[in-house]
């Protein structure tokens, strides 16, 4: 269940952030290197929980 909520949260930081990162200004710009390390940061956040939520599928699957 709390995995689920942080799998949520992290996808609506996500959009946030994709909305926030302006493509008329370069990199460079502060507001999108700002933009940049949320949607990394909040893309390395969903792997994670997906792999957890996933891990946790297979160690049912092989205690059953």
């Amino acid at each position: 269940m709390i995995k689920k909520i942080g799998l949520a949260i992290s996808v609506i930081i996500l959009i946030i952030n994709i909305f926030n990162y302006n493509f008329e200004f370069e990199i460079s710009d502060s507001n999108n290197k700002i933009s940049l390390v949320g949607i990394l940061a909040s893309s390395c956040a969903i792997v994670l929980i997906l792999i957890s939520i996933i891990s946790e599928k297979i160690e049912k699957k092989i205690k059953d």
